[in-house]
């Protein structure tokens, strides 16, 4: 009997433990995925919430006064109460912290943005599965975003196998500027919905040149020089921005964030709207 009752007593502590535990796995992981199915601050209030579950239970004439309390402010305050359920709260738009949801870069990033235009830069890779998942909803907001904004795609190169992919990304880039011929969008999709394994130059001309790229075509822009300014490009923005992730946006050379630190994909693009107009002004 004694066994079962210290049994008992430990299993809320055990309880919290591994909700703990969990929670800091989950959190863990995202950061290092860079997803964001659990924002930090909703992680933290989760665990605090299993943890008051263990607190001692007040004493009865503790809670029978602070009863009385409340319903003589109840009573007061009825009519109001009643109004209130009424007419429906109106959900308050996301609150961005500095330091929590988004980074400010020291030192500040030089941009490539015209004259009166805000810049957004995307820095992915296109081997990642969270970038290729993230695609239509940057698609979207590429489409509808406001005309000061200047926004870009910048491969990041964090390791040898991501600076080849920028190098396909760029060639891909030049041979389609204005991307009528969706060929980077077509590239995405070989690698992550028919498993083409695009890793060695060999490979990638064999796969531009079925999508009508002579390989002719395919050397004379990679010796260009607006290639290689481009990777140089990419190069100076990947270190600048201090990123460890992608998919990551930097934010007029100012501010860096990401889906898993601005709470979920929909912040993501709430957060980078606040800050271009914050920037605009």
């Amino acid at each position: 009997m004694k066994s079962q009752a210290i049994s008992k007593n430990l299993l809320p502590k055990l309880s919290t433990s591994i909700i703990a535990i969990s929670l800091f796995v989950l959190v863990a992981c995202n950061e290092t995925t860079a997803t964001a199915e659990q924002a930090p601050a909703e992680a933290k209030e989760n665990i605090q919430t299993a943890t008051q579950t263990t607190e001692p239970v007040a004493t009865k004439g503790a809670t029978q006064s602070a009863e009385n309390k409340e319903e003589k402010i109840i009573l007061a305050d009825a009519s109001r109460a009643n109004q209130t359920n009424a007419t429906p709260a109106k959900q308050s738009a996301p609150k961005f912290i500095e330091g929590t949801h988004y980074f400010e870069i020291f030192p500040q990033i030089n941009t490539d943005a015209p004259a009166g235009k805000v810049e957004v830069v995307e820095l992915m890779w296109l081997g990642c599965p969270h970038c290729y998942h993230l695609e239509a909803d940057v698609e979207k907001y590429e489409k509808n975003k406001a005309d000061y904004i200047d926004f870009k795609k910048v491969p990041a190169m964090l390791n040898p196998s991501w600076s080849k992919d920028a190098e396909t990304f760029y060639i891909a880039q030049l041979l389609d500027p204005q991307g009528k011929k969706g060929l980077i969008k077509k590239i995405f999709h070989a690698i992550h919905e028919q498993g083409r394994r695009l890793k060695n130059e060999g490979a990638v001309k064999r796969y531009f040149a079925q999508l009508g790229i002579p390989e002719g075509q395919y050397n004379a822009t990679k010796n260009s020089m607006a290639y290689k300014a481009k990777l140089n490009r990419a190069r100076q923005i990947g270190a600048a921005s201090q990123i460890s992730s992608v998919p990551s946006f930097i934010i007029n050379g100012k501010y860096r964030t990401s889906p898993y630190t601005a709470g979920s994909e929909e912040k993501l693009f709430q957060l980078i709207d606040m800050l271009t107009k914050k920037e605009k002004k």
